[in-house]
């Protein structure tokens, strides 16, 4: 098995064989299968995950190379979040919560290994878009039996709402992604894709989430600037018609509308005085908030501050909603970390996008296909997690904390991959000879990258991904 898989899924840089590929597709695939049905099963693959980049270590020694600039503001990024957030742990004072807060911030800074490890071996993109087109359609379906089966309203698999619809939405912006930058597919591909940005929208559209659906807007300007850029006029102006005419249809639905006029009554409320609203409870927890980061605006109050201290300021503040400090957090990203760690955690945050976003715009110039495909869906999870971290405190749950760096790190290492194999041979040296006919031609599953998805994946290949992720399924009721 070991000298057939890695050759499908990926290879090393070294050009020998190994089973460091298909061992880390394998727990991805066992990750995006589970995370947001099975939580249990999804934080176990992403701790295997943690532990295989740690005893990847010996590896470097013999499969390291120079990390660019951009790469170690990548990692300097993750580890600062996670260093400030133990200091902040250490100085003020500690209980159980804080310790479980500390666990989830600490999870970027221990996945960096796994950057170092993902970044020595050349993964085959069709098997990554095969494997995250059906992660995308199975949130769908998922979402529909419960939906309709089950009667289960506001669907959201076995977590959170809001955490599901974040995924479902991201995972459905990356197949469109490949829709994108490979310019062409085979029919069977465009199938799978379609399907998969159909059912990643619905999964995200029955959870009834205002916050994601609040995304979908900046998304499609983002798609609309790369589209001026990349394709004809009149390709641009099919795609807007196209996204209007799907917008008017949405908001004819009446999950949306009803979403909708609960937004406006909840407004029309609060400007009257009554603050017992979703909407309401939100703004009386940006208040709190914004009064607590007036009393320590440097260091913050310290991990697992908000709820506590929340809770005196509605004691004292009649009239406020009863929710405020019933919720460890202010159910925005920023406000958390500002009260938190004060205004050097909100930088540390701050980094943690602009550095990956910076990386990612920057492969955007590259003309390799498959480079434009990572960027743009490192681009979509930043987005994503900006805009609904307007809404939900992101980075203290840890199905969160997890979607967010494996998938950056992935896209980012390929990024450099790939960037890298082309520099060996535009040197004329540096890679084996089975590597760089890989390169050039494509043979033994390893992706040619002067190729697009218009090559067929053998049916062999392709029904090797599909059975791995339909047996890393879970079974739920």
């Amino acid at each position: 098995m070991f000298q057939t898989m890695p050759s499908i899924v990926g290879r090393s840089l070294g050009g020998l064989s190994s089973p460091w590929p298909i061992i880390l597709f394998s727990l991805y695939s066992v990750y995006l299968s589970s995370a947001m049905t099975f939580p249990v099963l999804g934080k176990g693959a992403a701790g295997l995950l943690l532990l295989v980049g740690i005893l990847g270590g010996y590896r470097l020694k013999r499969h390291f190379y120079v990390l660019t600039a951009t790469e170690k503001w990548l990692g300097t990024s993750f580890i600062l979040f996670s260093v400030v957030s133990i200091v902040s742990f250490f100085y003020w004072p500690q209980s159980r919560e804080s310790r479980m807060h500390l666990e989830d911030y600490s999870t970027f800074m221990m996945l960096v290994p796994l950057y170092l490890l993902l970044r020595q071996f050349h993964f085959n993109v069709k098997c990554l878009v095969v494997l995250l087109s059906l992660a995308a359609i199975s949130l769908g379906i998922y979402s529909l039996v419960q939906e309709f089966i089950f009667g289960i309203p506001r669907s959201g698999g076995a977590v959170n709402s809001m955490r599901y619809a974040g995924v479902s939405l991201v995972l459905a912006s990356i197949s469109l992604n490949v829709i994108l930058a490979f310019r062409q597919k085979t029919l069977g591909f465009k199938i799978l894709l379609m399907l998969a940005v159909c059912m990643g929208l619905i999964a995200c559209l029955l959870t009834q989430v205002r916050g994601a659906w609040l995304v979908i807007p900046f998304l499609v300007v983002a798609y609309c600037a790369y589209l001026r850029r990349t394709f004809p006029p009149k390709f641009l102006y099919l795609m807007i018609i196209g996204a209007v005419v799907l917008t008017v249809s949405v908001s004819q639905m009446q999950v949306v509308q009803g979403r909708v006029q609960v937004t406006i009554d909840n407004f029309e409320l609060y400007q009257q005085g009554d603050a017992q609203t979703s909407i309401g409870a939100r703004l009386d927890m940006f208040k709190a908030a914004v009064i607590l980061i007036k009393e320590k605006p440097v260091w913050g109050h310290g991990l697992h501050s908000y709820s506590p201290k929340a809770t005196e300021i509605r004691q004292n503040t009649p009239g406020m909603s009863d929710q405020v400090g019933v919720w460890a957090n202010p159910h925005n990203e920023i406000l958390q970390v500002w009260v938190e760690k004060g205004f050097i955690g909100l930088v540390t945050l701050l980094l943690l996008f602009v550095v990956p976003a910076y990386l990612f715009i920057k492969a955007l110039k590259i003309s390799n296909e498959a480079v434009r495909f990572y960027a743009m869906s490192g681009l979509s999870i930043l987005m994503v997690y900006a805009v609904l971290g307007q809404s939900v405190a992101l980075f203290e749950h840890d199905v969160f904390n997890h979607f967010f760096a494996l998938m950056v790190l992935l896209f980012a290492s390929q990024i450099r991959v790939v960037e890298y194999m082309e520099d060996r041979i535009g040197l004329g040296g540096g890679l084996t000879s089975n590597v760089l006919a890989d390169y050039r031609l494509g043979c033994s599953g390893l992706m040619n990258l002067d190729t697009n998805l218009g090559g067929k994946l053998p049916p062999s290949e392709f029904l090797k991904v599909v059975v791995a992720f339909i047996f890393t399924l879970p079974v739920t009721s």
